[in-house]
């Protein structure tokens, strides 16, 4: 490989040390020493030798392995018990200084996954004053979905913007003119090659896009649930216009940074690369089921396939899309992909958000984070609120996606809403109620888990877009007076 051709591939990276005191539980203490007291530069931002771990995974945790643990042997000096030593663990960080071109300030996502696109977002300074954050994604993609992708972009581009909707600003193929493939740039092999061989081939692609909040940074539940009504008028939008999303989940939407000139915070959908192009209006070509029919008779249509896309709309090249435990019934069935599905997936984003964190980060920690640009703490690990999800939910993570959609479906049946409630609500009591102000009571979590879980059993899972976000807005006008109570919005001035 060339020179050229690495740098067009790698961010150019610094390298930084830092040395943490630290009592008998290294890994714990440093973990919180970082997360509390690092300060990064203006110049330069973050990423871990080994010790920092996506915002996509929240079970993940920083590990630092000290083989010279002097512990045991010291504790007994001529007989005597003495105290226990401080050891200094030394911590090895590589810093992206810039990425593409641009002043990076550090690293807002990077994928769990070994297998796959491999996506990484950076925040990057609009100009080297870096006054203004951008967010810049870098991915690499099927090259049989190069065309998929560029044809929902164009239709995104050539409609009227919608502000629950973040669109790449500018998007290339790295630099030089001519794309970096996996085959090409990293097996070196020539074209003659690439063109015989029958292996999966991927090309790094770069977009810049405005800088929007994680949800992992809501400042209260109620955050969180504009942030989905928001997703949700985005989607809406994209039904209209002729583009089917196909990867709903928690890292795809996005928070407001602040609130707009009117108090708005709602939140927005972000991510085309599982995107394909569909008719327009194709949320209002089939009309839902009427919740008047009885319960068993919906459930039991379950198991018919969903309506395809046209067949005009093909090719239909991936049989399931999605990240899987968001993912619908029929997607992990197998069946085609539609609109519907998408909406169940905001389903399960709603669900599993209130088992994925123990309330939001203290008011500093959220301010600190926003002038940072959420950028991932150096050596931190996952963040203090992230809480693994219960064994209930894991199973809608792990098994062969028969058994993951088996079990969605006996959860969302007419028998299993009053259980799945009573299993639900020791777990949200351990992580929404406190003795501080700064909680809910875990019954207006569950009235609204409750309410929705309902209304997608009785409608077979075909919900539309205005019934779903009309029972959040529901619950936000009435529990409105719980959130002035309980949270304090940490993003003025």
């Amino acid at each position: 490989m060339t020179t050229a051709s690495q740098s067009a591939i790698r961010p150019a990276f610094s390298e930084s040390a830092s040395r943490l005191e630290t009592s008998s539980n290294p890994s714990r203490s440093a973990s919180s020493h970082l997360s509390s007291a690092h300060q990064f530069p203006e110049t330069s931002s973050a990423a871990s030798d080994g010790c920092s771990t996506s915002t996509g995974s929240k079970r993940g945790r920083s590990q630092l392995d000290d083989p010279d643990d002097e512990t045991n042997r010291d504790r007994n000096i001529g007989g005597k018990k003495s105290k226990r030593r401080k050891r200094t663990v030394k911590l090895r960080a590589f810093i992206p200084v810039r990425v593409h071109g641009r002043k990076c300030m550090g690293i807002l996502f990077t994928s769990g996954s070994i297998r796959g696109r491999g996506t990484t977002v950076y925040v990057v300074a609009e100009t080297d004053d870096g006054k203004t954050y951008l967010a810049l994604k870098t991915s690499w993609q099927d090259v049989a979905r190069t065309d998929d992708q560029a044809a929902v972009l164009k239709k995104l581009v050539d409609n009227k913007p919608h502000p629950n909707v973040v669109i790449p600003s500018k998007l290339f193929e790295a630099e030089g003119g001519k794309a970096e493939s996996t085959l090409g740039s990293i097996r070196a092999l020539l074209d003659d090659d690439m063109r015989q061989l029958k292996v999966e081939n991927r090309i790094l692609t770069v977009s810049i896009s405005e800088l929007k909040r994680p949800v992992a940074y809501f400042w209260s539940p109620h955050d969180f649930v504009r942030g989905l009504v928001g997703a949700l008028l985005g989607h809406e939008y994209l039904c209209r216009i002729g583009v089917l999303h196909r990867d709903i989940s928690e890292n795809n939407i996005v928070l407001p940074l602040c609130r707009d000139h009117l108090g708005n915070e709602l939140g927005a959908l972000i991510d085309f690369d599982m995107a394909i192009i569909g008719c327009p209006n194709m949320h209002e070509d089939s009309v839902p089921p009427s919740a008047e029919k009885d319960v068993e008779e919906l459930l039991s249509l379950a198991d018919q396939p969903s309506s395809p896309l046209p067949e005009n709309d093909e090719p239909h090249r991936a049989q399931r899309t999605g990240t899987t435990p968001y993912m619908s019934i029929g997607v992990l069935r197998g069946q085609s992909h539609t609109h519907y599905d998408d909406i169940e997936s905001f389903l399960y984003v709603l669900v599993l958000f209130f088992f994925s964190y123990a309330g939001p980060l203290e008011e500093e920690s959220l301010r600190r984070a926003r002038v940072q640009g959420f950028v991932q703490p150096v050596a931190a690990g996952r963040l203090p609120h992230v809480t693994a999800w219960p064994a209930m939910f894991e199973r809608w993570a792990n098994g062969t996606f028969k058994e993951i959609s088996d079990r969605k479906y006996s959860d969302l049946g007419p028998a299993s809403h009053a259980s799945f409630i009573k299993d639900c609500f020791p777990h949200i009591r351990t992580r929404w109620a406190s003795d501080s102000q700064r909680s809910m009571e875990p019954r207006v979590i569950g009235k609204l888990i409750l309410d929705c879980w309902i209304m997608f059993s009785r409608q077979n899972r075909r919900v539309e877009h205005g019934q779903f976000i009309k029972v959040l807005r529901e619950w936000l006008a009435k529990y409105a007076s719980v959130e002035d109570k309980c949270y304090v919005y940490p993003f003025d001035g």
